[in-house]
């Protein structure tokens, strides 16, 4: 059986975003000078790709090729791009 393709519409995109915003994907945090995170650029997706393994249930290929079509070409794109 398939797993679930995720998108903003899914009732786990939301834990989905929270993890990736959170320590173990972008870790966004507020700086006296502004926001900070990681996240390495281009097509990696590697903080995505892990949380998606890790939530269970989840078609991570086509999860991540779906965010890709919408805008979404590395971890912090996905936040920035697609969860707005």
């Amino acid at each position: 059986m398939a797993g679930e393709i995720l998108t903003p519409q899914s009732e786990r995109w939301e834990e989905f975003v929270k993890r990736l915003q959170g320590p173990e994907g972008c870790d966004f945090v507020q700086e006296k000078d502004g926001p900070t995170w990681l996240c390495e650029g281009g097509d990696d997706k590697t903080f995505a790709t892990k949380i998606l393994r890790s939530m269970g249930g989840i078609d991570v290929q086509a999860t991540l090729k779906r965010c890709h079509e919408y805008g979404g070409h590395c971890d912090c794109e996905i936040l920035f791009n697609i969860d707005v």
